[in-house]
């Protein structure tokens, strides 16, 4: 179930999207049920499906994720990464976290999902290990410096995804409610910083409520 109604598409083009997505299996399910239930923003099933796809041909060994919420973002890059890959996801909620580790153990994936408890910016600086894949779906006003900190964090050819990057519209809006103008600034400049750095090549899709796709570019010698 989409957390609500696309603010980008037409509704009969949104419609006939979701009528494409493949039946979510029994857990993902279960999982998009219990966060229409409490409002829990997790992924919509078009940027699950996309997440699925970019860890199932990148192969990436390491995922860190900037907020897990209830594990629905974490258990779909695990299943589509296979089994060598791991997740570091990082959640502030305890109460969250608890229920996240609860479905990664239904998902049958606790040896290969780690749910950290801890603010992500704070999370993040702690992390050495080159990163693979990293999804941002976490504190809107935070996303220009998740940036700066993941880019020298990549791997090569290392890539970032991060969800809600139009923010229902706002971004392309002359006029913003007073309450959402922090996070539309805030996501506009992520959007212009990711699609002009240096290292990256990056496009932002009008997938869900908008999804930024970078890939690190290799150096040049």
């Amino acid at each position: 179930m989409k957390a609500a109604s696309d603010a980008i598409l037409r509704p009969e083009q949104a419609a006939y999207l979701e009528a494409l997505e493949p039946p979510r299996d029994a857990l993902l399910a279960k999982m998009e049920a219990r966060a229409a239930e409490r409002g829990y923003p997790v992924s919509d099933p078009e940027v699950a499906s996309f997440l699925a796809v970019t860890a199932r041909g990148a192969r990436p060994r390491f995922i860190v994720e900037l907020g897990t919420n209830i594990g629905y973002g974490a258990i779909v890059l695990a299943r589509a990464a296979g089994p060598d890959a791991r997740v570091l996801t990082f959640e502030l909620s305890h109460d969250l976290c608890e229920e996240a580790r609860g479905f990664i153990a239904e998902a049958g994936l606790e040896a290969r999902i780690t749910v950290r408890q801890g603010a992500a910016l704070h999370e993040l600086e702690k992390v050495e290990q080159p990163i693979d894949l990293a999804y941002i779906d976490c504190v809107k006003e935070e996303y220009p410096r998740y940036l700066e900190l993941l880019v020298p964090r990549l791997s090569p050819h290392g890539i970032i995804v991060a969800d809600n990057t139009l923010w229902y519209g706002h971004v392309a809006r002359s006029v913003v409610p007073e309450a959402q103008r922090e996070r539309t600034e805030a996501l506009r400049a992520f959007n212009l910083a990711l699609v002009q750095h240096p290292l990256l090549r990056a496009v932002v899709l009008p997938l869900g409520d908008g999804v930024a796709y970078a890939v690190k570019m290799p150096a040049v010698s």
